[in-house]
């Protein structure tokens, strides 16, 4: 028995095989993108984020505030670079990028991946993003106000995503996490994230491993759905005592099984 725990643990995904093996299915306009591209990354997510309904249930804004688009913007590219940042300057996973097909060099859209080896939530890594990007601004004293006054205790409660993403996985060696994918709003519809999906779905079909994700809307979980994933559980959002109208959240966790070679 201890023998087989011993081969589940070497059985783990390392970030070097996901990363060997995403540069084997990288093609034309999509390649693993490296530190140096952290600030473009972080514009893209904070972009493509900033109509997102996670970033907008943490932020409790009212429809008709002036300033919404531009409070969501900064939050959503606060929480995002926050978030993905172990991917690209810490040791947490990999991340690749689409560039725009209008010649420039510059993103139409990327992901964050990270492999079951790294899949644990390291305090370091927060610390470290912490110093780098200073505190949220729903915690900032002169930004927390432009928020809901449960913004803090909504984005807290999000832990239970990981819970939920332990419990899925448990017993399973070698799998991947998308943890993040967005294409910058002016690029929506162009076929940018199905090729970015594809990439991932390739590559994890070469690794023989599963891919699970979370996504908000229903209408993302019937795209997955199209890609071959499949909804676990859904789950529903809301902080104890929050009696707003926009109290509760839901989110979609999918797993997608690698499909066999023939």
């Amino acid at each position: 028995h201890s023998r087989r725990t011993d081969i589940i643990k070497m059985g783990k995904l390392s970030k070097a095989a996901l990363r060997e093996e995403l540069a084997r299915h990288a093609s034309e306009n999509v390649s693993i993108l490296e530190k140096s591209d952290e600030k473009e990354v972080a514009h893209v997510f904070g972009d493509a984020f900033t109509e997102d309904e996670m970033i907008a249930w943490i932020a409790g804004l009212d429809e008709d505030d002036p300033k919404r688009e531009e409070k969501m913007h900064a939050l959503a590219k606060y929480l995002m670079r926050f978030g993905n940042r172990g991917c690209l300057v810490g040791n947490q996973g990999v991340a690749a990028g689409i560039k725009s097909r209008d010649g420039g060099d510059e993103l139409a859209g990327c992901m964050t991946i990270i492999p079951s080896s790294c899949s644990a939530e390291r305090m370091i890594d927060h610390i470290f993003a912490a110093f780098s990007y200073g505190m949220p601004p729903i915690y900032k004293k002169s930004e927390k106000d432009h928020y809901c006054s449960i913004a803090s205790k909504r984005l807290m409660s999000l832990v239970s995503l990981t819970k939920a993403r332990k419990k899925h996985m448990k017993g399973t060696s070698k799998w991947i996490y998308l943890q993040a994918i967005g294409v910058l709003r002016s690029k929506h519809g162009e076929g940018y994230g199905s090729k970015l999906i594809r990439t991932i779905t390739d590559t994890a079909d070469a690794l023989s491993a599963p891919v699970y994700l979370e996504t908000e809307s229903e209408q993302n979980e019937s795209m997955y759905q199209h890609f071959g994933f499949r909804t676990v559980e859904k789950v529903t959002m809301q902080v104890p005592g929050d009696d707003r109208s926009d109290a509760t959240f839901s989110m979609w966790l999918m797993l997608r099984d690698p499909k066999e070679e023939k």
